[in-house]
């Protein structure tokens, strides 16, 4: 089994460099500047206990990949990157398993478009990816994914992934019933944008984030989606819990992709996705819509975290 990580980012860096380091043959596909500076140096892997320099191979586009019967895709672009990644892996191979180490909900749809198998994945990991050839792994397993078919089911193929991903160190969790971790995980991530739009972590943020997830929660249950909590994971599962510090939660994806000033942001498949159900069921999300439109002009505008104070924030929500 060779394992092609899809977005050499900060997910993909860390799974991809635990995989290479623990011997597992890996690939990566990147963006240009990631990848020259992988080339030229390795990848540089640092993790709470040590630093490691990786020369894994890696290339631009799929269409540079010899690929073999037995490869499995990790796609770990950003979900605004999902579906042109997946018209160039689908120019580059006609079938190939595609497992979706995303953020998000729509993802596996996508990717089911494009390929008949197709597996979620709800990533937790520490992951952080500021400086090209450099990824951070911030915590002890380095991550806790949970897998699972899409839709649904388990299969010998995902068996076999994860078992390949617990022998790079990982706490790994099959699931039957995988979109419902992922609806989950799609709670937590609304409250990123509030650390990327005001750099703040502290507990008056927290106002903020209880206001934008209640919204959510009661849109959610009203169109009848069905999530698992962190808590009912920490209750099942202890040992996946995930330990990250205050500053660890506050540098998230969406705080990354602004301190690197990409220009586009994920928010749209997080709080954007609330709005959506909010609009299909006839009404407004308007915590989530304001952040939504808020940190998209920040990205188009290439600002930095910190545009607003926490207070500032408050104001704009009507939430002072």
């Amino acid at each position: 089994m060779r394992i092609i990580i899809y977005g050499a980012g900060a997910i993909g860096g860390v799974f991809g460099g635990h995989l290479a380091l623990a011997g597992i043959e890996t690939l990566l596909i990147g963006r240009p500047a990631q990848i020259y500076a992988i080339k030229q140096n390795g990848l540089r892997l640092i993790t709470p206990t040590e630093t490691h320099t990786l020369f894994i191979p890696a290339v631009t586009a799929p269409d540079q990949v010899d690929f073999k019967r037995d490869d499995i895709i990790f796609l770990c672009v950003k979900s605004q990157d999902t579906e042109k990644a997946l018209c160039s892996l689908k120019a580059a191979v006609s079938d190939v398993p595609v497992f979706c180490f995303q953020n998000g909900v729509r993802n596996e749809e996508i990717a089911s478009k494009f390929f008949s198998r197709v597996y979620g994945v709800k990533v937790q990991t520490g992951a952080k990816f500021v400086n090209y050839g450099e990824v951070i792994s911030r915590s002890v397993p380095p991550g806790s994914p949970i897998m699972g078919c899409y839709p649904s089911g388990v299969d010998s193929l995902l068996e076999d992934v994860v078992q390949t991903v617990r022998k790079a160190g990982f706490s790994v969790l099959a699931s039957e019933n995988i979109m419902s971790y992922k609806w989950g995980q799609l709670l937590n991530n609304l409250a990123n944008v509030v650390a990327a739009i005001t750099d703040n972590g502290d507990e008056k943020s927290y106002d903020i984030i209880r206001a934008v997830r209640q919204e959510a929660s009661v849109l959610m249950e009203e169109a009848g989606i069905r999530w698992i909590s962190d808590e009912e994971i920490a209750k099942a599962w202890p040992e996946g819990v995930v330990q990250l510090s205050k500053k660890d939660i506050r540098e998230n994806s969406t705080w990354q992709s602004l301190i690197r000033k990409q220009g586009t942001i994920e928010t749209e498949y997080f709080n954007g996705e609330i709005v959506r159900i909010a609009q299909q069921l006839g009404k407004r999300a308007p915590l989530n819509e304001t952040l939504l439109k808020i940190v998209q002009e920040m990205a188009a505008k290439r600002e930095l975290p910190g545009k607003y104070s926490v207070e500032h924030l408050l104001n704009l929500l009507g939430l002072a």
